[in-house]
């Protein structure tokens, strides 16, 4: 889960804290297993900052400078306490850390320019990472890397202070005693080398680590993870969430989330993490359940947004209907329970633009897998007779136990159907809905 959204509350931590237990636990036992903190250091805007714009690194909100003690999000005791909680709970917590840029300094002179440059971090209160010009683009080290971004002064890694001040401090971050994070989340990593995280990753050992490399290109994806050794937001996925649940009349092409070129997850699942919005985009504005119905059941690492899960009521289905059988929660919990946590996908149905079916093998008698039917048809039911080759959904009958519709009267659960001993069953969903299949009686 992403533990924020932009322009929440603060202080923010106690809030994520007071989420711990019941995430853990969302649904029949089963719940979330890691999530993303903001941006935990103090930045040139302080309280006001959502935290893109770094100045003090070691300062997590306990030194008071750019506008007092504390960030936006709380105090590093906050901090300590929420990731403490979280862990207690067996839930892996990251950091969002910002690699590309720094903001904040005073004026120096700048000899490789011959001029002046915003880049004197003398002052920062913790006496730590003190930078000057040479840290930063250009210097005579190098002149630029992959991208800069808002007028920041961008950090130059082939520079020995970054490079080596980023792997200490993120260390020192993984230690209880200052932070206790346990993985990375990499923001804007177009703006700089790949091997940065790479080396990042080599010198910390991670639980998890993905990076924000935000393109379309399935291509350009793959060649970032490969050099960063990390997994990648499936952008690709995203959009093409975007072209079905957002048109409303039933266009687009439900198949495309198979397609290696426009679906990461179907390219590389083991380094795609899905989503349907974050705290920069959340441009699924229409069906979004459609979205979160694929990236439940699809192969990848899906990650849920906190404000579709809270704000917008997508636990239980906001709008489209509450408790058992819909939203987020019950498709986390067919995850879970039927495919053990991890998908392992078998394509039944994917001819029809407006209706794809795809099922997960099952692993035993208890995590017998599913079938998933995706129909984006703004008026009419949509089902077919297809064949799966999970053993575990033969001779039986097969009940929904994830569904939705945005269509007014038709948010309810399909008929039971039953699976003959050659894997052939009738599988069907509400417009603009989905249905998710398993054993009756689990």
């Amino acid at each position: 889960m992403q533990g924020f959204y932009w322009d929440c509350p603060g202080p923010w931590y106690p809030t994520m804290q007071a989420k711990a237990a019941s995430l853990k636990n969302v649904v029949g036992g089963y719940g979330i297993n890691r999530i993303w903190f903001p941006v935990p250091q103090k930045s040139a805007s302080g309280g006001f900052s959502m935290g893109y714009d770094p100045y003090d690194y070691y300062d997590l909100g306990s030194n008071s400078q750019n506008g007092g003690p504390g960030t936006h999000f709380g105090t590093q005791a906050q901090l300590k306490s929420a990731i403490a909680a979280y862990k207690a709970q067996g839930i892996s917590c990251i950091a969002d850390i910002v690699l590309n840029h720094r903001s904040g300094a005073k004026s120096e002179s700048n000899p490789d320019t011959g001029g002046s440059s915003y880049t004197d971090f003398s002052s920062v209160a913790s006496g730590l990472c003190k930078w000057h010009w040479d840290s930063f683009h250009p210097n005579f080290s190098e002149g630029s890397d992959e991208g800069t971004f808002g007028g920041y002064p961008d950090v130059c890694y082939v520079s020995s202070p970054p490079y080596n001040d980023m792997k200490t401090w993120l260390n020192w971050m993984k230690n209880s005693a200052n932070a206790g994070f346990d993985g990375w989340r990499y923001d804007y990593t177009k703006g700089f080398h790949g091997w940065v995280v790479h080396d990042m990753n080599a010198a910390t050992s991670p639980s998890f680590s993905v990076g924000e490399y935000w393109d379309a290109n399935t291509g350009l994806v793959d060649s970032w993870v490969n050099a960063a050794n990390s997994s990648a937001f499936d952008f690709p996925l995203y959009y093409t969430l975007q072209s079905f649940c957002n048109n409303t009349g039933g266009g687009g092409n439900l198949a495309d989330v198979l397609d290696p070129t426009k679906c990461y997850a179907a390219k590389n699942s083991g380094r795609s993490v899905t989503f349907c919005a974050n705290h920069d985009t959340d441009q699924i504005t229409s069906d979004k359940m459609l979205g979160y119905a694929v990236i439940m059941t699809y192969q990848g690492y899906p990650c849920i947004f906190w404000k579709d899960y809270y704000n917008y009521g997508l636990a239980t289905g906001g709008g489209n209907g509450a408790g058992w059988g819909n939203g987020i929660n019950q498709l986390l919990w067919c995850r879970e329970k039927l495919a053990a946590g991890s998908p392992n996908i078998q394509i039944l149905k994917s001819n029809d633009p407006q209706c794809l079916i795809f099922g997960s093998y099952g692993s035993s008698a208890t995590a017998p897998g599913y079938i998933v039917v995706i129909n984006s048809n703004p008026s009419n039911w949509k089902g077919y007779t297809v064949t799966t080759a999970n053993g575990y959904l033969k001779n039986k009958t097969l009940k929904a136990y994830a569904w939705s519709s945005t269509v007014g009267g038709q948010n309810y659960a399909p008929n039971n159907q039953f699976c003959d001993g050659s894997g052939n069953t009738s599988m069907w969903a509400a417009p603009r809905g989905y249905a998710v299949y398993s054993v009756n009686g689990l």
